[in-house]
C-alpha cells in the first residue's frame, strides 16, 4: 500500500514594522515546534505570507532577517548567517548574556559563539571546567576576561575570532655560564677559601689565625675563614725548628 508523505503545515505571518522577534515567535506558534533565538535581533520587519508552507516561510524570514536556521534533536536554532567581522574592526561593540550555574566551558562557548556571531576555539588540553556566571550584557572581550580570571585560563584574538587555552606554566631559564673573567678575586678583597692541603701542622705546633683563631696550615697565605693575611704567620712556622 502506497503511503503519503505528511503534509507541511501553512502558515500566514503579515509584520508592518513588528519587531523580527515576535514575528519568529508567532511562526513557530502557528506549527506548535520549539526554537531558539541564537542571535541578536532588534530590527522591525515588513511582510505578508498567506498561506505559505512552513519552510519557505522559515527561509524567507530567515533572508529578511540575514539569518538562518538548523534542527537539532526537534529543536529549530536561528543562528546568525555568517561569522562576525574580525574582532578588532571598528563596528558596534558585540554584546553576551551568560547567565547560569555550573556551565561546561563548551556551553559557554556555544552561547557565546551563537549571541555575538565570532568564532571562538577551544585549545586541546584545556580542562573541563565548570562556571557560574551573572553577566546579563557584557561584550565578548569582557565576557572573556571574566571567564579566564583566576581559572587558569587565558584568550587571544585570532584571525576571525578568539582562542581560549590553559595559561602555560613558566620555563626555567638555565644557569648562565660562568665567565672565567668574572671568576678571578678583585684586587685588594679577600681570595675565596682554599681547599686544606694535605700537609698538615703538626699537633705540638698549632698555628691559629690572629683574628678568628682557625687552625691553619703552614701553606696558606689566607685564611680560608675570615680571609685574614697570615702568610707572616705561616712562613715564620715553616722557618721554626722542629
Amino acid at each position: 500500500m502506497r503511503q503519503t508523505m505528511p503534509q507541511e503545515p501553512l502558515v500566514t505571518l503579515e509584520s508592518r514594522g513588528r519587531d523580527a522577534r515576535e514575528v519568529f515567535a508567532e511562526l513557530f506558534q502557528q506549527v506548535k515546534k520549539p526554537f531558539v533565538l541564537h542571535v541578536s535581533l532588534d530590527r522591525p520587519l515588513y511582510l505578508t505570507l498567506n498561506e505559505t508552507p512552513f519552510l519557505r516561510a522559515l527561509q524567507l524570514l530567515c533572508e529578511a532577517t540575514d539569518t538562518r536556521f538548523t534542527v537539532r534533536e526537534g529543536v529549530y536554532l536561528i543562528l546568525p548567517r555568517a561569522p562576525g567581522p574580525h574582532p578588532e574592526s571598528s563596528g558596534p561593540a558585540r554584546m553576551v548574556r551568560l547567565v547560569g550555574n555550573q556551565m561546561t566551558l563548551s556551553q559557554v562557548v556555544q552561547a557565546i559563539e551563537a549571541q555575538a556571531g565570532v568564532r571562538i576555539e577551544v585549545a586541546p588540553g584545556t580542562p573541563a571546567l565548570r562556571f557560574n556566571l551573572n553577566l546579563p550584557s557584557v561584550e565578548v572581550e569582557a565576557a572573556l576576561d571574566a571567564l579566564c580570571k583566576g581559572t587558569g585560563l587565558r584568550w587571544e584574538r585570532m584571525e576571525r575570532g578568539y582562542r581560549i587555552a590553559p595559561v602555560e606554566p613558566p620555563r626555567l631559564k638555565a644557569a648562565p655560564t660562568p665567565d672565567p673573567a668574572l671568576s678571578q678575586p678583585v684586587r685588594g678583597s679577600a681570595p675565596p677559601p682554599r681547599a686544606t692541603p694535605n700537609r698538615v701542622v703538626p699537633p705540638d705546633h698549632p698555628l691559629k689565625c690572629p683574628k678568628c683563631r682557625y687552625t691553619l696550615q703552614l701553606e696558606w697565605r689566607y685564611c680560608p675563614i675570615c680571609g685574614a693575611w697570615v702568610k707572616p704567620l705561616t712562613d715564620r712556622a715553616k722557618q721554626a725548628p722542629r
